[in-house]
């Protein structure tokens, strides 16, 4: 994996989380928490395309394949609006799989 497949990755999310977001009434109880938590997912991808580092060292392939796994976990099942609180929890763990990606290649600022 490579910087810029991280940032697709997360990007993915993103989307999913505003395909979700945009099948939710107003008035939902759960569309502030996925808005909160599509705020600070889009600012760790910002935070991750400003960066440079070397993507080829080892503590970087051994954190992508974390975040790589937790991503094929979560897949299929962050659109699945029958189930806010799976929805929210799965966008919880990537988010922080995310965070904890970006603070082992030392990204996190």
């Amino acid at each position: 994996m490579t910087q810029l497949d991280a940032i697709k990755m997360i990007g993915d999310v993103l989307t999913n989380i505003d395909v979700v977001t945009g099948s939710l009434q107003p008035n939902d109880p759960n569309l502030q928490k996925l808005m909160d938590l599509r705020v600070v997912l889009d600012d760790r991808q910002r935070q991750l395309s400003r960066q440079v580092f070397n993507d080829n060292t080892q503590n970087f392939q051994t954190a992508a394949q974390q975040l790589t796994t937790v991503n094929a976990n979560i897949q299929g099942s962050i659109t699945s609006i029958n189930n806010m609180a799976t929805v929210i929890g799965n966008i919880s763990t990537f988010l922080n799989s995310v965070t904890t990606f970006m603070t082992s290649i030392g990204a996190l600022l």
